[in-house]
């Protein structure tokens, strides 16, 4: 998905299908919370929806936190609830689906647009919200898994390596419990990019070589580091694959667990679509028993 047309394709495909409308039986949806403020940005872009079981489990539910993808350009909150809530919902989990800043479409060489760390930094911040405040929806800050597609695949995984963006916000790594990574090709940023970066890819990444590197989850491993557990959802042609392996054998050079799971059979598109959905067999069971594995301690900071 190197070319900028295929991502707009897939963009607007997502963009025409279901979003999160009607009430749905069994959740309760707090929509609009603002995580942040800064002058001059819409308050919509620094926002979470969180959605709540109603019927509160006896302890304090643990936390699902949704990035959304869409190239880091486009995209929302809302794009993909219609199965998502009521599936966690029903396992007794919240699900806070974040919307971050985004970098200008078309694309720009202003040097201030919003690029690499922004969209980060708002996931982060949406985060330490989420440990602070969650708690009086009934959220268990101490369970927490941050998750994403796309786009939003390679937020997750770089909030959840590089411990920077947390640490700003006095978070460590082990504020999460887990993190689960769906379909991106960004865990090495100079690899996608090759040889003749793409304007898409500069738009959101700028063009120094030396960020490109910080931006990439695979060059922030290191021994020693609290990177919670991850499930890497993994599908498309031989070369996102590949990137997919190389994250996954450096993240066990360091210790760090990991597990992945063949979604080949999913378009882009599907493999967030189906999440939930009635009939499906390849994403949610493994991602539900993932979960239930990253949750099963009721109180605490995850142990090593």
């Amino acid at each position: 998905m190197r070319a900028h047309s295929i991502l707009t394709l897939v963009f607007l495909v997502l963009a025409g299908s279901p979003c999160f409308g009607a009430h749905i039986v069994g959740v309760t949806r707090h929509a609009d919370l603002p995580y942040a403020s800064v002058a001059g940005v819409a308050p919509n872009l620094l926002s979470l929806d969180l959605y709540t079981p109603d019927l509160r489990p006896p302890a304090p539910a643990p936390v699902v936190i949704w990035i959304h993808g869409g190239g880091w350009q486009e995209g929302d909150k809302a794009n993909q609830m219609q199965y998502k809530p009521a599936l966690f919902a029903q396992a007794g989990y919240c699900l806070a689906s974040v919307n971050y800043r985004l970098s200008p479409a078309p694309e720009s060489t202003d040097p201030q647009r919003v690029k690499y760390p922004v969209h980060e930094q708002d996931v982060a911040a949406a985060i330490a919200w989420l440990s602070a405040h969650v708690g009086e929806y009934g959220g268990d800050p101490s369970r927490m898994v941050v998750a994403g597609h796309s786009a939003g695949a390679h937020l997750a995984a770089l909030v959840s390596t590089d411990e920077a963006f947390l640490a700003a916000h006095g978070l460590g790594l082990k504020s999460l419990r887990g993190a689960v990574i769906v379909d991106t090709e960004c865990f090495d940023v100079p690899r996608a990019l090759g040889e003749k970066p793409d304007p898409f890819f500069v738009n959101c990444f700028g063009d120094k070589p030396e960020e490109w590197r910080r931006a990439s989850p695979i060059f922030n491993l290191s021994p020693g580091k609290d990177i919670p557990p991850m499930l890497i959802v993994k599908r498309g042609g031989p070369d996102r694959r590949t990137q997919v392996q190389a994250f996954v054998d450096a993240l066990a050079k360091i210790g760090a667990k990991a597990e992945t799971l063949d979604a080949r059979s999913y378009t882009h598109g599907d493999v967030n679509q189906k999440i939930g959905a009635p009939g499906d067999e390849v994403v949610t069971p493994p991602l539900m028993k993932f979960l239930a594995e990253c949750f099963k301690t009721t109180a605490g900071p995850r142990q090593p």
